[in-house]
C-alpha cells in the first residue's frame, strides 16, 4: 500500500540583524518539524547557506517553495521581519495552516492581516511626477474620499481646536507642547467622523500616548 506523502511546511522568521542570520533557529525548527513527520522547506539551506546574494534571489526561491507548502511555521520575532511578514500574508491568502515553529501547535492569536492582496489597488505613477503633481493627485483622489472636502475637514477640526485653545487665546497664553497632541487628536477625530479609517484610531491612540509622555506620566 502506497504511503501518503508527508505534508509540507515552510519555516518563516527573522534573519536580518541576527547573529549568523538566525540560521540556528531555522535548523532547530527544521529538526523538530521533521521529527514529527513534516516535509520541511528550510530557507536557511537556500543556495547552500550562502548569505551574500541579492535579497530578491532568496525571495523568488522562498515564495516558490511556500506556494508548494501546506503550512507555514513561524519563528519568534517574525512579526518584525519584513520578509516573514510577506510570507505570512501570502500563506494566509493561500489558506495554509499557521503553526508555531517552537511548540509546533497552531500559532496562538495568529494575527489577521490588515491588507488583503485581492483588495490592493495598484497605481502607476509617472516617472517624472513632481512633488507638486503628487500632492495634487493625492488631494484630489483617495484623501478627498477619506477626509472629505478640505473646507469641511478643516472646519470640523477648527471647531474642536477652538474649544481646546479658547482659554489660551482669551488670556494670550502661549501654546504649549501639551496642546499639540490634543489638537492632532482633534484632526483625527474630524476625519474619523467623516469616514472610518483604522489609521485614524491608531493615530488617536498614538497622540494620546505622546500626551502622557509630555505630561511625564509615561
Amino acid at each position: 500500500m502506497t504511503q501518503p506523502e508527508p505534508k509540507r511546511v515552510y519555516i518563516a522568521g527573522p534573519m536580518t540583524g541576527y547573529p549568523e542570520c538566525n540560521f540556528a533557529a531555522f535548523h532547530a525548527a527544521a529538526e523538530r518539524l521533521s521529527a514529527t513527520g513534516w516535509a520541511v522547506f528550510n530557507p536557511a539551506e537556500n543556495f547552500g547557506g550562502r548569505k551574500d546574494l541579492p535579497r530578491e534571489e532568496y525571495l523568488r526561491l522562498d515564495l516558490a517553495a511556500l506556494a508548494q507548502c501546506d503550512a507555514i511555521a513561524m519563528l519568534p520575532g517574525w512579526e518584525d521581519s519584513r520578509g516573514a511578514k510577506l510570507e505570512y500574508l501570502v500563506a494566509c491568502e493561500m489558506g495554509c495552516a499557521i503553526i508555531d515553529a517552537v511548540t509546533l501547535q497552531p500559532l496562538a492569536s495568529a494575527p489577521t492581516p490588515t491588507v488583503a492582496l485581492h483588495r490592493l489597488r495598484l497605481v502607476q505613477l509617472p516617472a517624472d511626477e513632481s512633488i507638486l503633481d503628487e500632492a495634487k493627485r493625492i488631494t484630489e483622489g483617495t484623501r478627498r474620499a477619506e477626509y472629505g472636502a478640505p473646507a469641511d475637514d478643516f472646519a470640523r477640526a477648527a471647531h474642536m481646536w477652538t474649544g481646546i485653545l479658547a482659554g489660551k487665546l482669551r488670556d494670550e497664553q502661549p501654546v504649549t507642547a501639551m496642546d499639540i497632541p490634543l489638537c492632532m487628536i482633534a484632526v483625527k477625530l474630524a476625519r474619523q467622523s467623516h469616514h472610518h479609517k483604522r489609521d485614524n484610531l491608531v493615530d488617536i491612540a498614538g497622540y494620546a500616548r505622546t500626551a502622557a509622555m509630555v505630561a511625564g506620566e509615561e
